[in-house]
């Protein structure tokens, strides 16, 4: 009952925090889609997780989903510290960017299908021996992937607010809220995503285990801090709304000076932070 109650309060919660998350995602538009659409998805499945926890005979379907859960916040992390990078400092090359956003993104996808891989092949009929402890090698593999893909995250966001930008920007403050939002949630962050990450390989070794269980350890260490992530990423992503369009300003005022020969004072924005619409 307490288990039900706790998903029904979460189910509630997320339905709730899912609403400012499609406002931020329309207002940031492009150069904030790789944040924000990430951190949207995120709250959409944690609700489909928590209707499904109400039901019973939905074991391993929830397992699977909660596998899956574990990427999208340090997706939404990583995308957010991307806008932030490029809003800080236009100097930084989008392209290579990218680059990094894309083998972040591969290195955490492919961790995730090594752990479903694994849970599939546990929660199946007629399992023997040696496929159980392959199936838990992976789960166990895939894991601490993840684990190091996170630790990647924070080293990646720490230097970025250790590297000076371009305070005259415009966009400089905008993209400053964003970086410290991202390393306001690293210590959350870092709590769910181990408590995540031990439930997993408990449920997969130890399916017995009172920590599983355990309503304390699971509000204290999983609800708790993720909600505190999702709540100062969407209040970063709410103090932020007109940052693309302050950005858009910006450069068509650059732009005046141009055509009368002068040089602009401020220096020139990468078209990623000037495409999309309003």
């Amino acid at each position: 009952m307490a288990v039900d109650a706790l998903s029904a309060a979460k189910l509630a919660i997320y339905i709730i925090l899912v609403q400012p998350t499609f406002f931020i995602l329309w207002k940031h538009g492009l150069p904030g889609l790789l944040g924000w659409l990430y951190l949207n998805l995120f709250c959409v499945l944690r609700i489909v997780t928590d209707a499904m926890t109400l039901h019973p005979n939905t074991s391993t379907a929830t397992l699977i989903l909660a596998s899956i859960g574990m990427a999208p916040l340090l997706f939404a992390c990583a995308g957010i510290l991307h806008e932030a990078r490029l809003a800080r400092d236009p100097r930084v090359n989008p392209k290579m960017e990218w680059i990094l956003q894309l083998q972040f993104h591969a290195v955490v996808i492919g961790a995730t299908v090594l752990v479903i891989v694994g849970v599939v092949k546990i929660e199946g009929k007629d399992i023997t021996e040696a496929t159980l402890h392959t199936s838990q090698s992976l789960v166990k593999a895939g894991a601490a992937i993840i684990v190091l893909a996170f630790i990647v995250l924070a080293i990646w966001s720490i230097l970025s607010m250790r590297t000076r930008g371009t305070s005259d920007v415009p966009s400089y403050r905008g993209g400053s809220i964003l970086l410290h939002a991202i390393l306001a949630t690293l210590p959350f962050n870092g709590i769910r995503l181990i408590y995540s990450v031990t439930s997993l390989i408990l449920r997969t070794t130890h399916p017995t285990s009172g920590f599983l269980t355990s309503t304390a350890a699971s509000v204290c260490l999983s609800v708790v801090p993720e909600i505190l992530v999702v709540i100062i990423l969407i209040v970063g992503g709410l103090r932020t709304y007109n940052l693309r369009q302050t950005v858009k300003t910006m450069t068509k005022y650059d732009a005046q000076p141009m055509q009368t020969g002068m040089q602009p004072m401020l220096p020139q924005y990468p078209a990623h932070y000037t495409q999309g619409g309003e």
